[in-house]
């Protein structure tokens, strides 16, 4: 058998196979989890796009509730005023009819 440095040849051939499965293992693992991490990136990327349109959503109805609240404190002002205005025709002509029974 051949030496090769204080080892035959077949072991020599073994180590560098052995050497090579290594280093195609080192860059299979580095490549999966290089690509696992970018599943993580996306998938985080995606959560975060959902909650940002969630959230706009959620402003954009909050700022129109906030318009229907308004223009109904509005209508509820000008309801208030005319009902005032009525109960104060209700009592005049009350007390009119009252001072009529009284004279006759």
């Amino acid at each position: 058998m051949a030496q090769h440095r204080g080892m035959d040849v077949g072991t020599a051939v073994g180590l560098q196979a052995t050497a090579l499965g290594v280093g195609i293992g080192a860059v299979l693992f580095t490549g999966h989890a290089n690509a696992m991490e970018r599943v993580r990136q996306d998938r985080e990327a995606r959560e975060q796009a959902a909650y940002d349109a969630a959230v706009s959503a959620a402003l954009g109805n909050a700022e129109a509730l906030g318009r229907i609240a308004r223009q109904a404190v509005r209508d509820l002002a000008v309801e208030r005023a005319e009902n005032a205005k009525l109960r104060r025709a209700l009592e005049q002509r009350q007390a009119y009819i009252d001072r009529q029974r009284m004279a006759a």
